[in-house]
């Protein structure tokens, strides 16, 4: 177990304890840099932060306050303010045998304090040496011991962030892949018959396309190539890369309340509650392309007075706006980019009692209902609408025209005002606005209780077991956006079935007991086991541990643990499909069955009613080692086997599993695969195809019959892969106390992966140990080492620290396509050390209190991220964008 103090996160300088997880030795792919369409193996937005051990994912890894779970997944943020923290436990050798399900990679508890007298005031603010955005934090802690046997402690934080936007970076915008085949100028097809019949022929560019970029060739400024990028004879790209952020920007309020009564001296009585709210602003592009309903639900006809082509067309690869032309809706800012506001909402309360059953036995009983919701302001473009304004009947009048080409800009040569122009209140018309309509809703009750005591006496001490019983019942909400149940939001196909609220119980009840006995002086045994019994996913389970420590010498003690730890699906996993679910904008990926980009396509979000649990086995040898009293040294071997690992499927993933059935049907390879048209392999590919346009299931992809492009995939969760790792853990600890020059303790902490292999969408076992990972959708990138030193001094009020964060170089493998650029990526990712340095002094007298001056510098040398030519720029996953930083933080406390 390690464990990480208050004081450990207050020197590090990181302004939220997402940042400070980020760089401990053993986890992966920590949220703190928002990436469009990179979600694997971890939520992008840079405001959820989720502790990730073992680059496992965030699902196998069980977040507790005070050994509770929590409704909201662990989102670290919402849990517990800083200032309120008194330290953190990680468990690194799973947990489902104590804990339960989700316990997969290990546990993590934040332990708020319970007793201070007092007030403390912490006040922090950061800047990065661009001065591009801030991170200001203010803190408050309160407590009080009361003479009634009451101790009260209270903590109230608040915090900023401000948005960092892409062309704030243009380092690393330049080498972004963020350009769309779907724009505006866009690509057309004649209409087949009426709306609803497709299209037919070939597709037909805007005659706008490049006609009018003089000036704004320069892809790092936002509003760049406002009539798009000519590619081949039928594309026009679209940039929307300067309209997205790498971090977005919230404002934080969390409340935390913990009330003790020691209501006699066999019986104490706990409530504790904490509040969290939270604003964050995603940055996006104005609209989304939807090609499904661009072709079956659209149409333009001759006569519109812009249409160049001179006959009814329908849309392709289009979309209604890119907030680089003339006329845009009014909600957009003035860049072109649209702001989405999230609100979340996060409440737990929970009542405990702890009270003497005997001499010997204890018990302890809890209670907790908790909830979380999110809302969005919403924008939804309404199909009816956009239909009607193509043809002439659009705004309040009912005889406005739309222009959905290029010509409505002034900068366009074919531009004439009255004609080809889009009126303000005709584009606002098609829009309907709601202001922070709810979204989802969960709730989380929890009620336990057990017993902890002494149960035999041996010849080297008393034996002692743990027996409980724990109740939990989870329900989880989703709410669609009510257009698209009625088939009126662009953003939702209406070829498919609509999207409908849903409501899931996830009920569980759990039996547990842990049995701890001497063997010898030196020796003990400790036995755990857990039954959880899912009711409404007809689920049961048993995880054992078996644990083992021998002191062989006062100064040396071995230990090892033997178990298994188990993953039920997340409530709703398991729910029936549907293919019209959760859908957006596909922004990269590559398609192998054609080999062009798979940007401009539609993909969805389902779930799978053959889902199943996941299990892992975890075997740990360790020691630790005190020949001084100034030296500790502490090493871990480790070996994981995790099965039926359930993830999140990726639009690639989705197309790579059809690519995978496509080869094995036609006798092919990856290797003799020939994408070009006409090849042999590519034309046995299309007679498969042919045969595959039924009804579309999940995972699955839906084509094109022309030209078999990516028009849909469905994602949704499965079990797809094994992980097998072996890796060591390693820390040691050594403190020089001098006369003269004080107290000199340096601490270092390394995880190094002998081993991490993992079954990809082909069956195959591939490593990933120091590699990318790129394409991958089951692991992350995954350095062989990670490791952390720190060299702290103290002396007298003053002390002082250094610290230097090292992950190992990967080499790459992603699909990198960069069409417009022709930058070629890396062969690796170069090994990065990031150092940071904070000083502090303590003023104790000032005025009947004492203030702590801390300074400090937030990688050190500006270490910045390495290019790559791939979404973002960089691999988020493991660098950031942010440069050096520089902070401050003062910390009152009176007397």
């Amino acid at each position: 177990m390690d464990t990480v103090s208050q004081a450990d996160l207050l020197e590090s300088g990181a302004p939220a304890m997402g940042q400070y997880i980020r760089d401990l030795p053993y986890t992966q792919n920590t949220d703190v840099v928002a990436n469009v369409n990179s979600t694997q193996n971890g939520q992008q937005d840079s405001n959820a932060a989720r502790f990730n051990l073992r680059g496992l994912g965030v699902n196998s890894t069980l977040t507790l306050v005070d050994g509770t779970r929590s409704v909201n997944d662990g989102a670290v943020a919402s849990l517990l303010p800083d200032i309120a923290m008194s330290r953190l436990e990680v468990v690194l050798d799973g947990g489902s045998a104590l804990y339960g399900s989700d316990a997969v990679a290990g546990v993590v508890n934040l332990i708020p304090m319970k007793e201070f007298d007092g007030v403390r005031v912490r006040a922090y603010y950061q800047q990065d040496q661009d001065r591009t955005f801030e991170e200001p934090k203010l803190a408050m802690l309160f407590g009080r011991s009361f003479d009634n046997n009451i101790n009260w402690v209270a903590a109230l934080e608040a915090s900023k962030k401000s948005s960092v936007l892409r062309h704030e970076r243009p380092r690393y915008l330049d080498f972004d892949i963020s350009e769309s085949s779907s724009g505006n100028p866009g690509v057309f097809q004649r209409a087949a018959g009426g709306i609803g019949d497709g299209g037919t022929g070939g597709l037909l560019r805007d005659p706008a396309c490049g006609t009018y970029n003089e000036g704004f060739e320069d892809k790092t400024v936002s509003g760049a190539y406002p009539s798009g990028q000519p590619l081949g004879s039928t594309t026009c790209l679209f940039h929307y890369g300067p309209q997205h952020d790498y971090a977005r920007g919230n404002v934080d309020y969390t409340f935390f309340n913990n009330l003790t009564w020691d209501a006699s001296d066999w019986l104490q009585f706990e409530l504790q509650s904490s509040y969290n709210y939270r604003e964050s602003r995603y940055n996006t592009s104005s609209s989304l392309s939807q090609s499904t309903n661009n072709q079956f639900a659209l149409l333009v006809p001759g006569d519109h007075p812009a249409n160049p082509f001179g006959f009814d067309v329908v849309p392709r690869n289009w979309r209604p706006f890119t907030g680089t032309q003339a006329t845009q809706p009014s909600f957009l800012e003035d860049d072109g980019r649209e702001v989405q506001d999230y609100r979340y909402y996060t409440n737990s309360n929970k009542l405990s009692a702890r009270y003497d059953m005997t001499d010997t036995w204890t018990g302890y009983t809890y209670y907790t209902i908790q909830e979380t919701r999110r809302s969005v302001e919403t924008r939804t473009l309404l199909l009816p609408r956009l239909q009607a304004a193509l043809a002439g009947e659009g705004g309040v009048d009912g005889n406005g025209w739309f222009n959905p080409f290029g010509s409505a800009d002034p900068r366009s040569p074919d531009y004439v005002e009255g004609v080809t122009s889009n009126s303000q209140a005709l584009v606002d018309w098609m829009y309907d606005e709601r202001n922070q309509r709810e979204v989802s809703r969960n709730n989380l009750e929890i009620f336990e209780t057990m017993a902890t005591g002494e149960v035999f006496q041996t010849p080297w001490g008393a034996a002692q077991m743990a027996a409980g019983y724990q109740r939990r019942e989870a329900r989880v909400r989703e709410r669609p956006n009510p257009f698209s149940v009625i088939g009126q939001n662009y953003n939702s196909s209406i070829t498919e079935a609509p999207p409908v609220a849903t409501d899931y119980d996830d009920r569980v009840n759990a039996y547990f007991v842990e049995f701890e006995t001497p063997l010898y002086e030196t020796v003990s045994l400790q036995l755990a086991a857990r039954h959880e019994s899912f009711v409404d996913q007809n689920l049961n389970t048993t995880t054992p541990k078996v644990a083992l420590r021998w002191e062989v010498l006062p100064e040396l003690a071995l230990r090892a643990s033997w178990g298994e730890s188990f993953l039920a699906p997340a409530p709703g996993a398991d729910r029936p499909f549907n293919p019209n679910e959760g859908c957006g904008e596909v922004f990269s990926g590559n398609d192998p069955v054609t080999g062009g980009t798979l940007a401009g396509a539609t993909s969805c979000a389902s779930g799978n009613p053959d889902i199943r649990p996941e299990t892992s086995e975890i075997r740990n040898l360790g020691l630790t080692w005190e020949p001084l009293n100034e030296l500790s040294l502490s090493l871990d071997y480790q070996r994981i086997d995790y099965e039926d690992r359930i993830r999140d499927l990726s639009t690639v993933d989705a197309v790579q599993l059809q690519f995978a059935e496509l080869l094995s049907a036609i006798g092919s390879t990856p290797a003799a695969y020939d994408s070009t048209p006409g090849s042999a392999t590519r034309q046995a590919a299309n007679a498969w195809l042919a045969t595959q346009q039924g009804q579309l299931t999940g995972p699955g992809v839906q084509r094109n019959p022309d030209n078999q492009q990516v028009v849909k995939t469905i994602r949704n969760s499965a079990n797809i892969a094994e992980v097998m790792i072996d890796l060591v853990d390693a820390k040691a600890r050594y403190s020089i106390p001098t006369n003269d020059l004080g107290t000199f303790v340096t601490t270092l902490g390394a995880s190094y992966f002998l081993k991490y292999e993992y079954t990809d969408l082909f069956g195959v076992v591939r490593d990933a140990r120091g590699r990318q990972n790129g394409d991958s959708g089951i692991v992350p990138p995954m350095p062989k080492m990670k490791a952390n030193l720190r060299l702290n001094w103290f002396k007298d009020n003053h002390s002082a620290s250094m610290s230097a964060n090292y992950q190992h170089n990967v080499t790459t493998d992603g699909s990198f396509f960069a069409y417009t650029t022709g930058y070629k990526a890396a062969r690796t990712i170069d090994a990065q050390t990031l150092v940071n340095t904070q000083y502090s002094y303590i003023f104790d007298d000032v005025y009947d209190s004492e203030l702590t001056l801390s300074l400090g510098i937030t990688n050190l040398f500006d270490q910045r991220a390495q290019r790559l030519p791939q979404l973002g720029g960089f691999e988020s996953r493991l660098q950031t964008p942010w440069g050096r930083q520089f902070w401050l933080s003062l910390d009152w406390q009176p007397f």
